[in-house]
């Protein structure tokens, strides 16, 4: 008869190891005896931004995991001027997604000073190695008028009368040529829009307010691109509502133009596969987020010229 003194021994330690092995399998990851467990819940997390128009990046932390998901985009053009979705393909390099986890709590410090801070820091890190980016922009330009539903380009400069800062282009703005006195009080200002001719079409749609057959951007003495000061007759006040002076100026330029922007965005992550040496995580589709907002201010611009006589 065979005695062995550490078979009982053996047994249990073959035991535990087969253990551990299964725990292994079942997370996918070990190292060096550690596994790694990632929660990927961004949900209730707010998207935000940092950055300037060279390069973005739009992060969201969720400090219950000590976690993060950020995307670095560097566009050619500025984002959120226009309307629309702009793709972008993450290559690893100037456009980039990355999935973090930290041994503390995070602040947007980490991503949105010139040098982040020294903690936390990040214990594991996954790199999106292909996927695609999609911006979705809403811009609302408004040119603060007060004028509602606004259609067409009276002028043909380019600019939509719903945020032309001079509908006609006769060189004096839109909401210098309203019912600023709203003597009705209704809060409309288009309920007695100004017609100094009197012909039907009111002043801010009309090239030649005074009906006297020159047009106002061209009753501009001075030709400093405001009609609104060439003032002859002090009684009756500006030449272009002055009937009386018909002086022509050939004036061939638009006044600088100025108008409000709003935009708000959405940006959606597909085909995304985030890799940390051997490890992987696949998203086919992942909303990132939103943020309204996200550009406001205003645009000054000078449109160039076009004679709308000529449209």
């Amino acid at each position: 008869m065979l005695l062995c003194k550490n078979c009982n021994f053996q047994g249990k330690f073959m035991r535990n190891l087969l253990f551990f092995l299964i725990l292994c399998t079942i997370f996918q990851s070990c190292d060096d005896g550690d596994v790694i467990v990632t929660t990927f819940d961004f949900e209730d997390a707010a998207l935000n931004i940092c950055g300037d128009e060279s390069q973005y990046v739009f992060f969201k932390i969720n400090n219950g995991a000590q976690e993060s998901i950020s995307l670095q985009i560097t566009p050619e053009n500025p984002l959120f001027l226009v309307s629309g979705t702009r793709d972008f393909e993450l290559n690893g390099s100037t456009n980039i997604v990355n999935y973090r986890r930290y041994n503390g709590n995070v602040t947007n410090g980490y991503f949105c000073n010139a040098i982040p801070p020294t903690t936390p820091t990040a214990d594991i890190d996954y790199v999106g190695a292909s996927g695609t980016a999609s911006v979705n922009t809403t811009a609302v330009y408004d040119d603060d008028d007060g004028l509602e539903d606004e259609t067409g380009d009276t002028d043909g400069d380019g600019i939509p009368n719903s945020y032309d800062y001079d509908d006609d282009g006769d060189n004096v703005p839109t909401a210098a040529e309203l019912d600023t006195q709203d003597e009705d009080g209704d809060g409309d200002p288009l309920t007695n829009p100004l017609d100094t001719d009197n012909d039907g079409t009111p002043d801010y749609l009309d090239p030649d307010d005074d009906g006297d057959g020159i047009l106002t951007r061209n009753e501009d003495l001075d030709k400093d691109l405001n009609p609104q000061n060439d003032i002859t007759d002090p009684a009756e006040g500006a030449d272009y509502l002055n009937p009386n002076v018909a002086v022509e100026t050939l004036v061939e330029e638009y006044r600088e133009h100025t108008y409000s922007i709003n935009s708000d965005v959405v940006i959606r992550l597909s085909n995304l596969v985030l890799v940390n040496g051997e490890e992987q995580i696949t998203q086919q589709t992942l909303l990132l987020g939103d943020i309204d907002d996200v550009l406001t201010g205003t645009i000054t611009a000078k449109p160039p010229f076009t004679d709308p006589d000529e449209n």
